[in-house]
């Protein structure tokens, strides 16, 4: 578990989310985990100092991306998840918004919008998506993001299953090749397909 010195160090650094992705946290610890799930994460994050109730959030409101982090971390490590890949992979399933739009979306359309995606829903970070389809590569760039080294495998998930619902293939890869946590610039991901 985070200690409170270190969630207090997380609440620090800026930038805000939309409050459905915060939803969609809680959706898969409900499928997962119950409405007990939901129960034992807010009480870890009133421990930790940080009082927290899921029934309370609005989708189209903003919130703390930090917060958002802290809850995902936390309940990763109250849950025994390997990582936070699982639920990256899975969070698109639970959002009402990718449910909504995902027929529409088509990997050129990707490419081309992915910045102003990301700051529909995050005021903090910007997102640069570039390859070419022909060759079956492209490469993600998520810049000025540094909240916690546990959502590099979440958003390693959640690109995977966006590229999975808009690219006809039957293996996709993706791997994160550069990290801020590690020294890089910024993080990148880069994605092949057959």
């Amino acid at each position: 578990m985070l200690s409170k010195q270190e969630a207090e160090s997380l609440m620090k650094i800026a930038g805000r989310t939309k409050g459905s992705e915060i939803i969609t946290l809680a959706r898969y610890i409900e499928e997962k985990h119950g409405k007990e799930g939901i129960e034992a994460l807010e009480k870890k994050l009133e421990e930790l100092g940080y009082p927290f109730h899921f029934n309370k959030i609005r989708s189209v409101d903003w919130y703390q991306e930090s917060l958002s982090v802290l809850a995902q971390i936390t309940a990763k490590n109250l849950f025994n998840w390997k990582d936070l890949f699982d639920l990256g992979y899975n969070s698109p399933v639970f959002s009402l918004w990718v449910k909504a739009f995902i027929k529409l979306i088509s990997l050129p359309l990707i490419l081309k919008q992915a910045s102003q995606n990301w700051n529909k829903f995050m005021d903090v970070g910007s997102l640069e998506a570039f390859g070419d389809p022909k060759e079956k590569s492209l490469t993600i760039q998520l810049k000025n993001y540094m909240f916690h080294p546990e959502m590099c495998p979440y958003y390693a998930g959640f690109f995977l299953r966006l590229l999975e619902y808009v690219i006809r293939s039957k293996k996709i890869t993706i791997k994160e090749t550069k990290c801020m946590f590690k020294g890089d610039p910024y993080h990148e991901y880069t994605v092949h397909w057959e």
